[in-house]
């Protein structure tokens, strides 16, 4: 057994599929499986189950464990060693919400190559919970998402706040409501309720995304019922159902402003879901004896791109 075994058992993890594991290993399926046979009669123990869809055994899950731990320590120990060496190549891990990737990243990561040509970016996108899952396990070396506040073994570092607000389109109020549209949205954004547009139906995001989270515990202080038309892992898929009226969808407010020009806001209404409706993002990585200097050195040029379009964006 050796680090081959652990890159080997977590790609077939992850894919659950002898096949797509292969392809991402770029080994012949029988030349894996065989591989996963041996280690199986080494531990004296099934890890999968030959399935379609393949599943882990209890076993497995235990093994994945460790071979996620093994992959994390394998990673850092390359690192370390890197940095003693002054050489500064390798494999940047980061993690970030799928709608939030196109947002921040292509100039951070254009910027850094610049500075950084040896080092490669690896970007997994993902539900906000998995992102922070990846960072725990190692799959990933940062995480750009909303980490639980006093994480253990993480260190976070406060990076941008996300106002939460409410879109719907101007035909669908007057659908639902008439010549009263206009005053139940006032209503609404003065009370930071959603009982004068209940009728409404609404977009949401998932249950693993902080802001699919704070959606539902507005929707719960509001009283309502909420009438969900569409669940999405995609904020930019939820606003352009709302532009056509499918229904009113909650999402951050810098979303709407990168994704909307003034011809298509003309369309649309915005609610004020008020101060409390806030998401919090950090930036983190796993504490250690030592971090490798290429994640800090991400993590403050990342920090320092937000600042500078903070402050350009300031009136």
């Amino acid at each position: 057994m050796n680090f081959s075994s652990m890159d080997y058992f977590v790609a077939l993890a992850e894919e659950r599929s002898f096949t797509r594991a292969a392809q991402r290993l770029s080994v012949t399926q029988q030349s894996l499986s065989a591989h996963i046979a041996t280690v199986e009669r080494e531990l004296g123990v099934r890890l999968v189950n030959r399935t379609v869809p393949l599943t882990l055994t209890f076993a497995g899950e235990v093994f994945l464990g460790y071979a996620l731990r093994f992959q994390a320590t394998h990673r850092a120990l390359l690192q370390e060693f890197a940095d003693i060496a002054g050489d500064e190549r390798g494999l940047l891990g980061i993690g970030i919400g799928s709608t939030r990737g196109h947002m921040l990243l292509p100039e951070a990561i254009a910027e850094f190559r610049r500075g950084h040509p040896g080092v490669d970016v690896r970007i997994r996108e993902g539900e906000n919970d998995e992102v922070v899952e990846d960072l725990r396990t190692g799959r990933i070396d940062l995480a750009i998402a909303t980490i639980p506040e006093g994480m253990a073994g993480i260190e976070a570092r406060p990076l941008r706040r996300e106002q939460l607000v409410l879109l719907v389109s101007k035909e669908l109020l007057r659908t639902r409501y008439g010549d009263e549209a206009r005053e139940r949205v006032v209503e609404a954004s003065r009370t930071h309720r959603l009982a004068p547009i209940s009728e409404c139906p609404l977009l949401i995001l998932g249950r693993r995304d902080e802001e699919g989270d704070l959606s539902r515990r507005i929707v719960e202080r509001s009283g309502i019922d909420a009438n969900v038309a569409v669940h999405s892992e995609n904020s930019e898929t939820l606003v352009e159902l709302a532009v056509r009226g499918v229904g009113a969808c909650f999402v951050e407010l810098g979303i709407v402003n990168a994704m909307l020009d003034e011809r298509r806001m003309r369309n649309m209404c915005v609610v004020d879901l008020g101060p409390e409706a806030v998401v919090e993002m950090q930036v983190g990585w796993r504490k250690s004896g030592h971090v490798w200097s290429v994640v800090e050195a991400f993590a403050d040029l990342l920090v320092k791109q937000v600042q500078r379009d903070v402050s350009v964006a300031a009136p």
